[in-house]
């Protein structure tokens, strides 16, 4: 592993490949000492391969983004660094932090190496140039944005004074950052170089320039994520205006950028990054030259052709939220559920299909699943109710000593979202809310790990291109958008402009749409606020895509994790809530960093 002072000046790592095709050369880059200003292209492909680059900022990132959200969960203990974010109990020597801190600086290092060459050639330089220059200050931005929401206290807790991240701003190996600069700093920085980007990748109007795909940073990549950005950090009618260009633009641009449908949309992930029109921006993976393994990170969601850990799932919570609207055969209507593919008994402990199988009707035992907590502990696990559908609609509790424990046999229903939720309630009064689907293989059983939890599978990081676990992270998709228009509309009073947004997403995933009379009695009977319903369909919409977690505490909000999962058993119920100023809602900086930087870099603190 090398040192920080080492990191902030590797500049640049990649040989350039001839004889290669366009794809596969994707993301390659050349050695300084080949440099001159026709080499210029190839050295900002480099900055997109430090992204991806033995995992990269990108896959080690991704770790932290979404390991500790309340919208996954994992189904036991593992030694891996990954385990440490994920039950929060963060270590100083975890190379998953590591390899993110020093990944993410080697990319920063590179695009100040292009935005200097190209500010360099003064007049001489093209519009070409300046475009290239303006995705390094996006692919800069990015870095920042993603480093200092994983070492540093969110935007929401005193920014002004909490320390963010050493900015690094040229390639002149002897000029380090004394001290880490605020989070306001570096938020300030982000919103600097976002809106460069936007000023230097606009395109002439006379078309003499072509947009480059969603694999590069572009003007609408940048808006976007300075639309989140903005959003962090509270600026909504900034965030709105960001989001809305985008919007507009696909609009008069729907050949390039628009929603997926149906199928289309089912199997997302699947689709390679150019032909897929909803993405905005991807780094971009290919089946020539990328690792489709084990260690990618849809490995630890799902096995496919004996190849993933399969791990982790959607919480409870998650599945709760999103199993409201059931089909014909009661099973899970909003096409969302199609990214988890649950592992049914009745599919047999061998199969590990990918999408699992959307048409099959379910003969087999059927249960009402749900989650509690085991007495006298802070563990929490599944318990499945074996349940038989009567002439009425209804389910019953099978055995007579399983329904001992509750008021009823019947499983109970009340309205929730448009939606039935399902629930039991116990003999001492205390409401379980669950779910109904076919019995579903427990943890041990098909996977070897905790019996008291079960496997649903998340394809929705696999498969691109029908390969194992090969998969272009997403940054930034047309879905986001609207929601981030949806939550401004919703925090200013716009009851109706959010619902008009947050229904485009919903009628595209089939269920019921909101209305300004139906919100009224959402809530089994009672009214339903617009900025939790907005809230809700982010959980839905961007789940496993590195926005939870942050969604959380960005507004100052507890993170709740009273749910089955791996998450109590070393530590207990230190960690089931986690309020967004808590020590632990960012990593320490990497030991090995923080001891060979030149100047104090200010450790995050201890609980």
């Amino acid at each position: 592993m090398k040192k920080l002072y080492y990191t902030l000046t590797a500049l640049c790592m990649t040989l350039l490949m001839t004889g290669c095709s366009l794809d596969v050369r994707m993301y390659d880059g050349i050695v300084a000492e080949d440099l001159n200003p026709r080499n210029l292209q190839e050295l900002s492909r480099g900055s997109y391969r430090l992204l991806k680059n033995d995992g990269g900022l990108i896959d080690y990132g991704y770790i932290f983004w979404n390991f500790g959200a309340d919208d996954i969960t994992w189904n036991g203990t593992s030694t891996g660094g990954g385990f440490y974010i994920y039950e929060y109990s963060r270590n100083m020597r975890n190379t998953v932090t590591e390899y993110a801190w020093e990944l993410g600086y080697r990319t920063i290092g590179n695009c100040n190496l292009v935005i200097e060459i190209v500010e360099e050639l003064g007049d001489e330089r093209t519009k070409e140039d300046v475009i290239v220059m303006g995705e390094n200050y996006y692919l800069r931005a990015l870095c920042y944005f993603l480093l200092v929401n994983e070492f540093a206290q969110p935007y929401s807790n005193n920014p002004t004074q909490n320390p963010g991240l050493p900015l690094k701003l040229n390639s002149d190996p002897n000029d380090l950052p004394p001290s880490r600069s605020t989070v306001a700093a570096v938020y300030d920085q982000i919103v600097k170089d976002l809106e460069e980007a936007i000023t230097c990748m606009t395109l002439p109007e006379d078309g003499s320039i072509k947009p480059k795909s969603n694999i590069y940073a572009t003007k609408e990549a940048a808006q976007a994520l300075l639309a989140r950005v903005y959003l962090y950090m509270g600026r909504t009618d900034d965030a709105y205006a960001m989001a809305d260009a985008v919007i507009q633009y696909a609009e008069t641009e729907k050949k390039r950028f628009k929603l997926l449908e149906g199928e289309d949309y089912a199997i997302y992930p699947q689709h390679i990054p150019e032909n897929n029109s909803e993405t905005i921006f991807a780094v971009r993976r290919t089946i020539e030259k990328d690792d489709p393994g084990y260690s990618r990170p849809g490995g630890m969601y799902i096995r496919i052709d004996n190849n993933g850990w399969e791990e982790m799932s959607p919480s409870s919570r998650y599945l709760e939220l999103l199993e409201l609207h059931l089909d014909n055969n009661d099973m899970p209507k909003d096409l969302r559920s199609r990214f988890i593919t649950k592992r049914y008994v009745e599919d047999k402990v061998g199969d590990y299909s990918v999408t699992g199988y959307p048409g099959k009707i379910y003969n087999g035992t059927w249960t009402f699943t749900y989650a509690h907590r085991q007495p006298d502990t802070d563990n929490y696990r599944y318990t499945q109710l074996e349940v038989s559908k009567q002439d009425n609609g209804t389910y019953k509790i099978a055995a007579d000593d399983d329904a001992s424990a509750f008021q009823s046999d019947v499983i109970q229903t009340e309205s929730y979202n448009l939606g039935t939720r399902f629930y039991v309630v116990s003999k001492d009064d205390t409401k379980y809310v669950g779910r109904i689907e076919p019995e579903v293989f427990d943890a041990a059983t098909k996977r070897g790990k905790d019996a008291r939890f079960l496997v649903y599978a998340i394809n929705k990081c696999s498969y691109q291109e029908q390969r194992l676990h090969l998969w272009s992270t997403v940054i930034s998709r047309l879905a986001e958008m609207y929601l981030i228009r949806a939550e401004v509309s919703a925090v200013k009073g716009n009851t109706q402009a959010a619902l008009d947004d947050v229904n485009v997403l919903r009628r595209r995933a089939g269920i019921t749409e909101w209305t300004l009379d139906n919100m009224k009695t959402a809530e089994n009977g009672a009214p339903k606020d617009i900025q939790k319903i907005v809230e809700e369909e982010r959980m839905l919409e961007l789940a496993w895509e590195g926005h939870r977690r942050f969604d959380i505490f960005r507004k100052k909000g507890t993170l709740d994790r009273r749910y089955p999962g791996g998450h109590t058993l070393r530590v207990g119920g230190k960690y089931l809530k986690v309020p967004y100023n808590s020590s632990a809602v960012c990593e320490f900086i990497p030991q090995a960093q923080f001891d060979a930087y030149p100047y104090d870099l200010e450790q995050n603190p201890y609980d």
